[in-house]
């Protein structure tokens, strides 16, 4: 972050300021961490109010607050209406004194994928500021662009959501130089209400642009004509896998297995020769979207085939590994909706030898719950591969089928009965794990990894 004075922030938010001005070299929003002249921003939820912990903010290094109310507490504090709104409005200030220039990327499935690959080619030739983790929210957006220092030269930032609204705000503080949308399909349909809600929602993104912006989204898509329409005045922009009327597409696509996929790659700019190394048809698509994100934000085509060819493995996104010389682990464990559940299953039933799916029930599905999951199931099992699942959502669908056996309450017992079968087989295994936030699926990622590692039992 870079310093900034309280008499500074004092005009930026329309604050009141409470003693002295002082110069603050950090954000802070967590008293959990150490911080070092850090503003404390003491936020506010239906079930915190981080005013309570403000002494402890001060304990770990504050030396500010920003707060809603004066508290009895020796350090300057900034007084504003809404502290949350206030964080914003700084991290948008901070962005604009910069003169950041900023990408911005949502959609239901790849997201991070898609930003992990646009921030190894834009790092070809820019210093780049990225989204780390999962920080995609109202929260963890301004977070991010409070991040930018002055040697940052371009900022790529993944927009989530979970209600409608949500990205309608962090894109006005991001105000990108180009937006896209990698898919709309049945994801957080609990908090939308419908595939129809997961459009609307998504479609923020492009809401606001104006005529010098652009927006990206796939060709061809059920959804394609809507987002165009909402993106005007925007320039429009659109990939595809491999549809040759698309601004962007991939031909010749020859599949390496579990080590990627090679491709011609087609853009207003030329045609290069690309190599990936995640698996997974999908992740094709995913650098074309890539290419056009970062190509529209100033990176070369050779910069392009460099930063992909680089790109090694994404955390928890199609993480492929070896457990020992038979058995090779995909940790897609974190997150999980029904495309990306298909994409998942594509992998697997490529592959020559014994299959296994380790399933986590997906969240936040509401009505649809029963019937994804019954698809889920019935397509693991058509396709011959050995299904393990956790998750109530299962329960029901299994039992109906009577195949109850597939379904667990536990990791443990899982991954117990997954490595018997592993260690009976006399053929390849690749075992794929994904699911929901909320199945914690990385759990048995780490003991089937600690079990090959150390030959102890999971």
């Amino acid at each position: 972050m870079i310093a900034l004075s309280l008499n500074e922030l004092t005009q930026a938010l329309d604050a009141q300021l409470v003693g002295d001005s002082l110069i603050i070299q950090s954000i802070s929003t967590d008293t959990r961490e150490q911080m070092s002249q850090a503003l404390f921003i003491a936020l506010v939820g239906e079930r915190f109010d981080a005013h309570n912990y403000a002494q402890q903010a001060i304990e770990q290094g504050a030396t500010a607050l920003l707060v809603e109310r004066e508290l009895a507490l020796d350090v300057p504090q900034l007084l504003v209406k809404d502290t949350r709104l206030a964080l914003g409005q700084l991290a948008s200030y901070v962005r604009e004194k910069l003169a950041l220039s900023c990408c911005a990327i949502t959609g239901s499935n790849g997201k991070t994928t898609v930003k992990e690959m646009t921030t190894a080619i834009l790092s070809q030739g820019f210093e780049v500021l990225a989204t780390k983790g999962n920080f995609n929210n109202d929260i963890g957006v301004p977070l991010s662009l409070l991040r930018a220092t002055e040697m940052h030269q371009l900022g790529v930032l993944e927009l989530g959501a979970n209600h409608i609204g949500e990205i309608a705000y962090t894109v006005s503080l991001v105000k990108p130089k180009v937006a896209l949308i990698n898919n709309v399909s049945a994801a957080h349909i609990e908090g939308f209400g419908s595939q129809n809600g997961v459009l609307k929602a998504k479609s923020e993104l492009f809401g606001e642009l104006g005529a010098e912006q652009l927006a990206l989204c796939e060709y061809q898509s059920s959804y394609q004509e809507y987002l165009d329409e909402v993106a005007r005045p925007a320039k429009i922009g659109h990939f595809s896998l491999d549809n040759v009327n698309a601004d962007y597409y991939a031909s010749a696509i020859e599949s390496l297995g579990l080590s990627g996929s090679r491709f011609v790659l087609h853009t207003p700019n030329g045609e290069a020769l690309i190599q990936i190394n995640l698996a997974g048809e999908h992740n094709v698509k995913n650098a074309v979207a890539a290419a056009a994100l970062s190509l529209n934000m100033g990176a070369k085509l050779e910069q392009v085939s460099q930063g992909l060819a680089q790109l090694d493995k994404v955390p928890g996104r199609v993480n492929v590994q070896s457990l020992n010389n038979s058995v090779q682990l995909i940790d897609d464990s974190y997150n999980a909706n029904p495309a990306s559940f298909n994409a998942a299953i594509n992998i697997l039933a490529n592959f020559e030898g014994k299959r296994f799916l380790i399933a986590g029930a997906m969240g936040e599905m509401g009505q649809q719950t029963k019937q994804v999951h019954n698809d889920l199931v019935k397509r693991a099992l058509d396709s011959d591969i050995s299904l393990y699942s956790y998750g109530a959502s299962f329960d029901e669908v299994l039992t109906e089928i009577g195949r109850s056996s597939l379904g667990f309450d536990s990791h443990e017992v899982l991954c117990e009965q997954l490595i018997t079968a592993l260690e009976a087989q006399h053929s390849p295994c690749l075992v794929l794990v994904k699911g929901s936030r909320s199945t914690h699926m990385e759990k048995v990622v780490k003991q089937l990894q600690q079990y090959y590692k150390k030959g102890l039992e999971c």
